[in-house]
């Protein structure tokens, strides 16, 4: 494969701090959600990487800055985890041909890790990565240190750790500031084994090549797409997905998204997942008993069919979703605004049926219950300026479809064996021990 490498000269300053020295406060400027453009392959989509570009907030050209990357979090996914994790150089001083700004990767350890959640990707989806790296320009970089490029790894959830090297630079100088050796339109391809599964780079330069941290390669204008999985219509209703919760790139248990939600009406907005939300009608059921005629002449009677129909799902009670009688919990009423519907979590329905039963066959009623499943997000509202506080809730939840009405299916048929069998068989009775050959006497009533 032939790989074009675009060579941009350009000013770049290096500050040089302590590893994990320096806790610079986030600027909460307006989050940006990058969404790349469609990928020219069939089915694919885009992922919504945030602040892909890292322009937030913003970074004052002139020396790298150690501020958290809004959106992103190094080493642990609490907050944006490890401080002064990675370093960011404005787009002048980059030297990123289209004047992006750079992320500086650090060191080659897991505290150290670059990552972010992929919003709206499922488990079993393909997704593809596509950024741009560069060998390091700080000043604190020696010739032998960028002379082969640096070494780093990308890794999806569910993929296999990709291990990258940028393009070397041989026109590095010690104590000299770096023109940049950018390679556009990198990529990297996995299939998620997580919903919204983390994206990870990872410096692999060891010491002393990356000067205490402050020589790395740069990694800059990541955007994303995804071929997501099929939908699956064979999970029954009582099997469902489990439920997820995250606090922006970390994962928590679902009682504090419910507990955060369920606050108040207005504190989550609900979104269905329309591609993975269908009404469908269950398998048929035989409702009450079979109906045989054994004998010569045709039978009729009237007969009630009744079926109750119930919701599923498995947030914690005090969710109220599924919802119950009474007012409706802040959720519910998330979920109502959200799918413009009220659905009836419990129902029951009986019909009246008229049989008309032919000697020799058999009468049933089949039902088939109308559902509905419906996957979505209960997402914070409105969305916070510092993404990773907002909350996200997934879950899935079937129940009686608005929309549908249920099938009754009167039947008849021909008997099976066993039921011939049995209308043939001798009519249940005794002997008699004495006079089984006398004449019949007279009764008479008096």
């Amino acid at each position: 494969m032939e790989i074009t490498v675009n060579i941009v000269q350009t000013r770049a300053v290096m500050g040089i701090v302590p590893a994990a020295g320096l806790a610079a406060a986030l600027c909460l400027g307006l989050p940006a959600t990058v969404r790349p453009a469609y990928a020219d392959a069939p089915g694919t989509r885009p992922v919504a990487v945030v602040n892909g570009d890292f322009a937030l907030p913003a970074v004052p050209a002139g020396s790298v800055n150690w501020s958290p990357v809004l959106g992103w979090s190094v080493g642990s996914t609490a907050g944006s985890g490890t401080a002064a994790g990675v370093g960011r150089y404005a787009g002048a001083d980059s030297g990123h041909p289209d004047g992006k700004t750079a992320v500086m990767l650090r060191f080659p350890a897991a505290a150290y890790g670059f990552k972010q959640r992929l919003r709206g990707v499922r488990a079993g989806a393909q997704v593809t990565v596509t950024f741009d790296d560069s060998p390091g320009i700080a000043a604190a970089c020696t010739p032998a240190s960028v002379a082969q490029g640096q070494s780093y790894t990308v890794d999806g959830a569910g993929g296999e750790a990709g291990e990258r090297s940028t393009a070397p630079d041989p026109d590095k100088k010690l104590n000299t500031l770096g023109k940049g050796v950018w390679r556009t339109g990198q990529t990297y391809t996995f299939t998620a084994s997580e919903r919204e599964p983390l994206l990870t780079f990872t410096s692999k330069v060891p010491a002393p090549a990356n000067a205490g941290g402050n020589c790395g390669p740069l990694i800059a204008n990541i955007r994303a797409v995804q071929v997501s999985p099929p939908v699956d219509k064979t999970i029954p209703k009582t099997a469902l997905p489990p439920s997820q919760a995250f606090y922006g790139n970390d994962a928590r248990p679902v009682t504090e998204a419910v507990s955060y939600c369920n606050g108040a009406p207005g504190r989550c907005v609900f979104t269905p997942e329309k591609e993975y939300s269908y009404a469908y009608y269950e398998p048929a059921q035989i409702n009450g008993d079979t109906y045989i005629n054994c004998t010569r002449n045709a039978l009729t009677r009237t007969r009630p069919v009744t079926f109750a129909g119930r919701s599923y799902g498995d947030l914690p009670a005090a969710a109220g979703l599924p919802g119950t009688t009474g007012t409706p919990s802040a959720l519910a009423q998330q979920f109502a605004a959200g799918t413009a519907a009220g659905p009836p979590w419990t129902t029951t329905s009986t019909h009246t049926v008229n049989e008309a039963l032919q000697p020799s066959e058999a009468s049933w009623i089949e039902t088939q219950a109308g559902r509905r499943r419906t996957e979505g997000w209960f997402v914070s509202d409105p969305a916070p300026a510092d993404p990773n506080t907002e909350w996200r809730l997934y879950t899935v939840l079937d129940y009686p479809a608005p929309e549908l009405s249920d099938r009754v299916y009167q039947r008849t048929g021909p008997m099976t064996a066993s039921e011939k069998q049995r209308c043939q068989a001798d009519r249940p009775t005794a002997s008699t021990p004495v006079g089984v050959n006398t004449p019949a006497g007279t009764n008479r009533s008096s």
